[in-house]
């Protein structure tokens, strides 16, 4: 059984006991006197079912955030059983609506029953994996969570599925736990002798400094931490409040221009002094010097490089930094004339020249919806010459689920097949074990296509 599988099933198992069992002494802080102690008003406490409160384990108030303004839309993450789920159906009233989120079957049925009961028309409560959210792009005024985050095995994933739902300029407010030990998680948190304090750190929980920066690559604006609270759940734990804005949709760009214009490029996990693999199947494919190839997305590797001693001289280069392809120009010095360089994201690239080669170590797994994932195979398509081949790689189904704090998609031949069988055929796929400058592994799949 995966982490994963084993993580969610103890996040099920504990939530079930306490979605039958408000009562029960679970170690921390719960009920009408926890909802008071974060400054939930009394005026709401009043004005909904007073059995709602009993299960009331908010570990922050993300209603002292910001503005929760009449006819807007909440969406509540890892709702359990709906007290803010209801607090944000009484803010936002009749001409608003409410979706909660929750993973456990037990608490979505309870939270429904709470609204039901409270006389709210406009809840819905949905079963769901906050990194997989069942719910419309750009559709969410307003993002609250509550000690959910932390429960949540790839936390840029739930990141970026949050930037995807908010509609531009919506806010995320919500509460959680923050770990304040000295050192990592792997010495603090996540060393504790008691097997009870396993939800004090599912996969980690995680410093104020680790999660603005995941919601600053997500694409969050104006990202604030707002201060720590009286809520512990262990010696190295608190309660902690956080708000951001969705930016901008030129959030991928500015990320990657902060990677290769900040951070020694030979040291991220990616780099690899000699593209061997990348060489082999060029041998594979039969391949020439004569062939005209394009790196997507190729960064600051030193492919360029290679393909250059090995006489290639029809080459392009695109990538979505400029300040990647500055990286490769200043390293090739007296060569850098020889490739094209193209800024530009690979799903809305256009070109009139068709390649013998199109070559993609490290892009096609970053593609999380599926309208990006059509856009480049379509692009890609298009650019083909009539004896062209395709290599691309991803991280494997047991490899990395983020990369570059970026969440990622893992494939293997069968996911491959499924999202290219209209265009392309698999000709061969190649599994290896990277190295990365620290000394791990990670699982890569390079799969060699055909078009139909």
């Amino acid at each position: 059984m995966s982490t994963l599988t084993c993580a969610s099933k103890q996040v099920i198992e504990l939530y079930t006991d306490l979605a039958l069992n408000p009562n029960k002494d679970f170690g921390w802080d719960k009920g009408i006197e926890n909802a008071r102690s974060h400054g939930y008003k009394e005026e709401w406490i009043q004005q909904l079912p007073i059995q709602l409160w009993d299960y009331c384990a908010a570990v922050g108030n993300p209603f002292s955030l910001g503005e929760f303004s009449l006819g807007s839309t909440v969406l509540d993450l890892g709702c359990g059983a709906g007290v803010d789920v209801c607090v944000a159906a009484l803010l936002v009233g009749k001409e608003g609506k409410v979706i909660g989120v929750d993973l456990t079957p037990m608490m979505v049925q309870t939270a429904q029953r709470h609204a039901t009961q409270a006389g709210f028309e406009s809840v819905d409560v949905i079963e769901g994996n906050l990194e997989h959210l069942p719910i419309q792009n750009d559709s969410v005024d307003i993002v609250v969570s509550n000690g959910a985050i932390n429960l949540v095995s790839s936390k840029p994933k739930v990141f970026a599925e949050i930037f995807r739902v908010l509609k531009s300029d919506g806010k995320l407010y919500f509460a959680d736990m923050i770990d304040i030990s000295e050192g990592t998680c792997a010495t603090s948190c996540c060393s504790q002798s008691s097997e009870g304090d396993w939800a004090n750190c599912v996969e980690g929980t995680l410093k104020k400094e680790e999660l603005i920066e995941m919601m600053s690559e997500a694409g969050f604006v104006d990202v604030e931490f707002m201060g720590i609270n009286h809520y512990t759940t262990s010696s190295t734990t608190v309660g902690a409040t956080f708000r951001a804005t969705k930016g901008d949709d030129n959030v991928i760009q500015r990320h990657w221009e902060n990677v290769y214009s900040t951070k020694d490029v030979s040291k991220v996990g990616w780099y690899q002094e000699t593209p061997s693999m990348s060489l082999a199947l060029l041998e594979k494919i039969g391949a020439t010097p004569k062939d005209s190839i394009i790196d997507v997305g190729c960064g600051a590797s030193v492919f360029a490089d290679t393909l250059i001693d090995l006489g290639y001289r029809d080459i392009t280069l695109l990538d979505i930094s400029s300040s990647a392809l500055e990286i490769v120009k200043k390293r090739l010095n007296t060569s850098a004339a020889i490739p094209s360089y193209c800024v530009g994201d690979v799903c809305t690239f256009s070109t009139e020249k068709l390649f013998d080669v199109w070559h993609d170590r490290a892009v096609f797994h970053f593609l999380q919806k599926e309208e990006e994932q059509q856009e480049y195979l379509e692009t890609l398509y298009k650019s083909l010459s009539s004896k062209g081949h395709v290599i691309i790689a991803t991280f494997g189904v047991d490899g990395p689920d983020s990369c570059s704090t970026l969440p990622v998609r893992q494939y293997n031949e069968e996911r491959i097949k499924n999202l290219v069988k209209e265009r392309f055929n698999v000709i061969d796929v190649i599994q290896e074990a990277h190295v990365t400058p620290g000394g791990s592994e990670q699982s890569y799949c390079y799969f060699i296509l055909k078009p139909i």
